[in-house]
C-alpha cells in the first residue's frame, strides 16, 4: 500500500532532504525509521528537496509499503525519530498517489528579523538583515513577481529543468510580530529561487534600486542568496 506522510522538521542540524553517505539527512532519518517499524528498505519520495538549513512545516512524502499501519505510522515512526522532525499525519493513499508529480503549487515563508546581532532563540531559524526594512516597500517590489514569468535570472546552478518559467500565484511581505515574512506559492519552484528573490527583497527593503522586470525579462541576473535559516516550506496542494 501507499503511506502520504506529512511531516515537520527543523533544518538546522541536517544536511538537506536528501540522502547522502555519511552525512545526517531528514530523508535518511525517516527512511531509517521505517526500516525499524516495518523491516524494509524503502525510498521515500517527497514533493521537494529542501537544502541545508532549510525547514519545512508540511513537507508531503510517500512511501509503498506492506505494514498495514495506515494512520499509525505517524505515532509509530515519531517513536524512532528525533525531536526535530516529527510525522504530523499519515494515510494510506492510491497507488497513483506521488508527492512530487502530483503538486499543483508549494507555498514557501522567508522570515527575516532586524538587528545588530543574532537572536540566541532565532539564528537557526530566521535570517538576520542587518538595519531596518522597509516592508511597504518590499511588499509592493512582491507584487511584480506574480504571473508567468522566466525565473532564470533567480536560479542557481546544479539543477537540470526542462523550463525555467514559473507561474506565481501570490507574493507579499507583511511584518508579523517583529518580523519581516516574505510568502510567495508558485506552481513550482527552481533551485534557490525563494531565497534569490528573498535577496532582491532585502535590498529593495534596504532603499536599493533593483530592476526586477528586467531580471524577469533575462536582461540581467541576480547572484545574492539570502541564507537557508530564513526558508520554510509552509504548504503544498494537490
Amino acid at each position: 500500500m501507499r503511506i502520504k506522510l506529512v511531516v515537520e522538521y527543523d533544518g538546522s542540524d541536517f544536511s538537506g532532504w536528501q540522502l547522502q553517505p555519511g552525512l545526517r539527512t531528514v530523508q535518511g532519518e525517516i527512511e531509517a525509521a521505517i526500516k525499524s517499524v516495518t523491516g524494509e528498505d524503502v525510498r521515500v519520495t517527497a514533493s521537494g528537496r529542501t537544502d541545508t538549513g532549510v525547514h519545512a512545516l508540511n513537507q508531503v512524502v510517500h512511501f509503498d509499503t506492506g505494514k498495514d499501519l495506515g494512520a499509525k505510522f505517524a505515532g509509530a515512526l515519531n517513536y524512532y525519530l528525533a525531536p526535530d522532525v516529527r510525522i504530523k499525519s499519515a494515510e494510506v493513499v492510491s497507488d497513483d498517489f506521488h508527492a512530487r508529480f502530483g503538486a499543483t503549487q508549494k507555498t514557501y515563508d522567508y522570515v527575516m528579523y532586524e538587528g545588530n546581532t543574532d537572536s540566541a532563540l532565532w539564528r537557526k531559524r530566521a535570517a538576520r538583515v542587518q538595519g531596518s526594512l522597509d516592508e511597504v516597500a518590499m511588499n509592493e517590489a512582491a507584487s511584480l513577481f506574480v504571473g508567468q514569468h522566466d525565473f532564470a535570472g533567480f536560479m542557481s546552478s546544479g539543477s537540470e529543468v526542462s523550463t525555467t518559467v514559473r507561474t506565481v500565484l501570490a507574493a507579499s511581505v507583511v511584518r508579523k510580530d517583529g518580523f519581516v515574512i516574505f510568502s510567495v506559492t508558485a506552481d513550482g519552484f527552481l533551485y534557490n529561487m525563494v531565497r534569490k528573490m528573498a535577496a532582491v527583497l532585502i535590498e529593495v527593503g534596504k532603499g536599493q534600486t533593483v530592476d526586477i522586470p528586467a531580471l524577469l525579462r533575462r536582461e540581467a541576473a541576480t547572484t545574492k542568496v539570502a541564507p537557508p535559516q530564513g526558508l520554510y516550506l509552509r504548504e503544498v496542494t494537490y
